[in-house]
């Protein structure tokens, strides 16, 4: 079995897609003025006596001037950029391509996702393009990589590279050796990367065990065929790999060599190297559309990569975040360009302001799902029936159409997201439908008597008070049990999440994707000892995904990972609560094809995974002249 790919559509956006080439048209006006003049008429004849009668004498015409011609005016110069990137013709002038940010005043001390995932800044992916891309709808789209193959036994992994993504630093090209060099890294225990189990997850050939410290990072499954062709070696076979690849974002090798050396003694600076050497403007080395300028807590600010190959040079001049208190009242203030709404009151007043309204586009996001869940391993959430009975009395639509809003968000009745492979909410819709009666009926046969549950939510969702009240009020009412609501931080409620056993019997949290596939999302509930977050565990559910997972029959595999949600589903062991459907802001003046509605979202505007190379639009991006003489910060 074969399978390539050179242009795929998966995020942000086509990538090796044409840049737009504009050109800007004059016209030519040529003006003839042909100004002749009449010839002038004889004079009358003088009389004279009637023996001599002369002839009549007429006086010769007068020659016409000849024509004088207008030159052609010349045809207006299209517009170039600082990287020599002509500009479309509705563009606004190169001073003017600055796209506005609100930062949170903490950039991060992590530069790029392959140093951290958790602790980088929001703009940290602009300076190498990953292997792989995705598009508006998800679609898989060459990057980095050209295209791809794999072996018969579904286990080795090609990957044509490009040869024309030039280093900044005029080291060379990015090749084979700069990805290698960056899976060793992640791969490394004296690193500490914080996101190891995504890699785990591709079941790339020994990762685990590097970072296990089994061995040597040098003896995982990567290496090249030559220096443009890279081969990646898998334990199983994966047909998600290339899906990984959006976070692939290489390292420069050389630099950062030398930045670990630099901090060869000292462990914990080592840690931090590969962070230091993006966010240091003095060591930037970038291959992507941007390069770092400034890194710092009130400001950060990326200019455009001269250096960059010219279907990668953006239009964009500058990117520029800068602190805002409320990054709402700054969009509305016309201080930034693009800014999420977190709350229904924003969203109301969008709703209510007729320009507002008209700038505000919901989207899929990252198809996040809230759930509620349990410890089943412990009373009274052992009990199916006693879980069945709150799952009952979840009134979704009340809680779409008065707390989140329509915009912001869907009912949720099973795990995958409407426009998610595999998804099956319609099938699943009834198991967990709203319904007192039956919760009541379910609550009897339980058989448990209960007084008082602890409800704790991960406190990083503003609608969470309200939910979890309002689900409380219901548990109350029907069943005559009261509710403790408890908020706890992010990184304490994972802690307490994570612990074995649990410390979080009845919590509410969500879970959007890292790569599109069932996989990823179902795998939340694989078992915390198969590394899952949740202590439920079932022996069909978990053979289905190890089933469907090396699967190269679509369909097939689509139809086992339907029937393990309807196995969670019907467990219980999660209550779901909404989809969520993000609603951001965009300026009218920004342009581009990211901003060209797609088939899944359906509307313009970018959606997860926003600003960053994954996606080409970034780069594909422009300020429309429309946006006048603003001031820029």
């Amino acid at each position: 079995m074969s399978m390539s790919n050179s242009r795929k559509a998966q995020g942000a956006k086509l990538n090796r897609r044409q840049m737009l080439k504009i050109m800007g048209t004059g016209s030519v006006v040529m003006g003839l003025a042909a100004c002749g003049q009449a010839a002038t008429p004889a004079p009358a004849p003088t009389a004279v006596p009637a023996t001599a009668a002369p002839e009549a004498t007429a006086a010769p015409p007068t020659a016409a001037p000849e024509p004088t011609a207008v030159p052609p005016t010349e045809a207006p110069k299209a517009m170039v950029n600082s990287v020599g990137k002509e500009l479309p013709a509705d563009a606004a002038p190169p001073e003017q391509q600055v796209y506005l940010l609100g930062g949170s005043g903490k950039p991060g001390t992590d530069g790029q996702i392959t140093a951290s995932v958790y602790n980088r800044s929001g703009l940290a992916d602009l300076y190498a393009l990953p292997l792989t891309r995705i598009n508006h709808d998800f679609e898989l789209i060459p990057s980095a990589a050209t295209e791809w193959s794999v072996s018969e036994d579904g286990l080795k992994w090609t990957f044509k590279l490009r040869n024309d993504l030039a280093w900044s630093d005029d080291s060379g090209v990015l090749n084979a050796d700069d990805f290698i060099a960056t899976m060793r890294h992640m791969a490394d225990p004296e690193t500490a990367y914080d996101f190891t189990w995504y890699w785990e997850s591709g079941n790339i050939k020994g990762f685990g065990d590097a970072v296990a410290g089994k061995i040597k990072p040098e003896e995982i499954g990567i290496s090249k065929e030559d220096d443009f062709t890279l081969i990646i070696e898998t334990s199983v076979p994966t047909p998600y790999l290339p899906r990984l690849g959006i976070y692939f974002m290489p390292f420069n090798a050389k630099a950062l060599q030398k930045a670990l050396d630099e901090y060869a003694g000292d462990p914990k600076m080592r840690r931090q190297a590969a962070a230091r050497y993006i966010t240091d403007p003095a060591k930037c080395v970038s291959c992507g559309p941007f390069i770092v300028k400034t890194w710092e807590p009130t400001r950060f600010e990326a200019v455009a990569n001269p250096k960059a190959a010219e279907d990668v040079k953006p239009f964009l001049e500058r990117v520029i975040a800068t602190p805002y208190p409320n990054g709402f009242q700054a969009y509305q203030a016309g201080q930034i360009d693009h800014v999420g709404v977190g709350t229904a009151a924003d969203l109301e007043t969008v709703l209510n302001d007729p320009v507002l309204s008209k700038e505000a586009t919901p989207d899929v996001g990252d198809f996040r799902t809230d759930y509620f869940f349990f410890d089943v391993t412990t009373p009274p959430f052992d009990n199916i029936k006693f879980r069945k009975a709150l799952a009952h009395l979840l009134d979704r639509d009340s809680i779409v159409q008065f707390i989140t809003k329509p915009l912001l968000a869907r009912p949720a009745y099973s795990f995958l997201a409407p426009g998610f492979p595999a998804a099956n909410g319609e099938a699943l819709k009834d198991i967990q439908k709203y319904d007192p009666e039956l919760a009541k009926q379910a609550y009897a046969e339980s058989g448990v008597t209960v007084d008082k549950l602890l409800l704790t939510y991960r406190d990083d969702y503003a609608f969470y008070p309200a939910i979890c009240a309002a689900y409380a009020d219901a548990i109350k009412q029907n069943l005559g049990i009261e509710v403790e609501i408890r908020p706890l931080a992010g990184k304490d409620f994972m802690a307490d999440l994570l612990a074995r056993p649990t410390k979080i019997a009845f919590g509410a949290i969500s879970y959007g994707m890292d790569y599109l596939d069932p996989s990823n999302m179902l795998s939340v509930f694989k078992g915390s000892d198969l590394g899952g977050r949740h202590v439920w565990n079932d022996p069909k559910y978990q053979e289905l995904l190890e089933k469907a997972g090396p699967m190269t029959d679509l369909e097939e595999r689509t139809r086992l990972y339907q029937e393990a949600e309807r196995i969670l589903v019907e467990s219980y062991s999660a209550i779901f609560i909404v989809h969520r459907t993000p609603v951001n802001l965009w300026k009218p003046y920004l342009k581009g094809p990211g901003f060209q509605p797609g088939k899944i979202n359906t509307n313009p505007g970018w959606a997860w995974p926003a600003n960053s190379a994954f996606t080409p639009y970034f780069e594909t991006m422009y300020i429309g002249a429309e946006v006048g003489n603003r001031s820029i910060p």
